[in-house]
């Protein structure tokens, strides 16, 4: 399994719950999230269940902070430092502030993430081996 795949965990953790437009009816909440979603984002933290080995700590930890995670209608890249990836993203579920759904990376794998929005954070956690964790992303400025 490459690191890729994990910044594709983290990526599809910023599908974020927020404020619907102003048509006078009810927003579907997916839609809401996909809205709220477009756009640059950074990868701050990431704690895997399981330890890492050193070499791939090292990689994770150089991208704290210099990620650029950008989502685009169902689409996500990212770069960094030694990481250039991108695949694409489904929300399963949202309520409120919380959202459950399925990142896939370049080859197809799909790995499940749930997250929660506050404010210009979410903090999420990855579901599926070998990515689970927690971690939080923040939209860029």
């Amino acid at each position: 399994m490459k690191l890729s795949s994990l910044f594709g965990l983290a990526l599809a953790a910023s599908l974020s719950v927020g404020c619907g437009g102003g048509s006078g009816a009810a927003a579907n909440p997916t839609q809401v999230v996909n809205q709220r979603l477009q756009g640059n984002w950074h990868l701050l933290s990431f704690e895997p269940s399981l330890a890492m080995e050193a070499p791939l700590k090292d990689l994770l930890n150089a991208q704290l902070r210099t990620l650029n995670i950008t989502f685009s209608n169902g689409e996500f890249t990212a770069a960094g430092p030694g990481v250039d990836t991108g695949g694409r993203y489904e929300i399963t579920s949202a309520t409120g502030d919380s959202l459950t759904g399925r990142v896939y990376d370049r080859a197809g794998a799909g790995y499940g993430i749930s997250g929660q929005f506050a404010g210009a954070q979410l903090q999420f956690s990855s579901t599926d081996q070998p990515w689970v964790g927690t971690g939080v992303l923040e939209r860029a400025q």
